[in-house]
């Protein structure tokens, strides 16, 4: 299934059943990569530049569980650089690799990672030490998350979202303290 195609899945699901969401960005444009592929020195997989051209971030929106937001083309410049500069400053992980991982959304302090070579997601916490790569399937690129999301939205409820072994999360519409949003919730908690 193509980026878009998963797009389209999630879309409807939110102008269904989360009408108090902040509608999600528009895309971005080539310019706007360009200047980010400059800015970052390395280029990102092909599906998180067609999610970017798609739309630029998710917002407020967390559409990856466990509630990652997506990032925008300026916020990935923006919190990739701030993490180099962390990293080096406190001599942690080494320039080489952190280069090429790539924040692409977050979740408080907690970022979404890509890494660039391979497209496996992942996430980098100031308070751990080093990256945790996602188990199961569902991590294994942005693509493949927005699928399995995608698909578990458009399906009939309960929308359980499989991202792996043990990995797994209900979409929840009328969450009692934001009703009308897309919140996750995991199924064993």
């Amino acid at each position: 299934m193509s980026v878009d195609e998963s797009w389209e899945k999630i879309e409807r699901w939110l102008d269904q059943y989360a009408p108090q969401e902040q509608p999600l960005p528009a895309p971005c444009t080539r310019s706007e990569l360009d200047g980010l592929y400059s800015a970052l020195g390395v280029r990102l997989p092909g599906d998180v530049e067609q999610s970017l051209l798609r739309h630029n971030g998710s917002g407020l929106t967390d559409v990856i569980p466990s509630k990652f937001a997506l990032h925008s083309v300026e916020q990935i410049a923006d919190d990739h650089l701030g993490t180099l500069k962390y990293k080096l400053k406190n001599d942690h992980y080494g320039w080489g690799d952190s280069r090429l991982i790539v924040p692409i959304g977050a979740l408080g302090e907690m970022q979404l990672v890509v890494d660039t070579r391979t497209g496996l997601l992942g996430s980098w916490d100031i308070e751990e030490t080093g990256y945790h790569w996602r188990e199961g399937p569902g991590w294994a690129s942005l693509s493949t998350a927005l699928e399995v999301i995608g698909d578990a939205l458009a399906s009939p409820p309960p929308w359980i979202a499989v991202m792996g072994d043990g990995n797994e999360w209900r979409a929840i519409d009328m969450d009692t303290d934001f009703p009308g949003t897309l919140v996750w919730a995991d199924v064993r908690g």
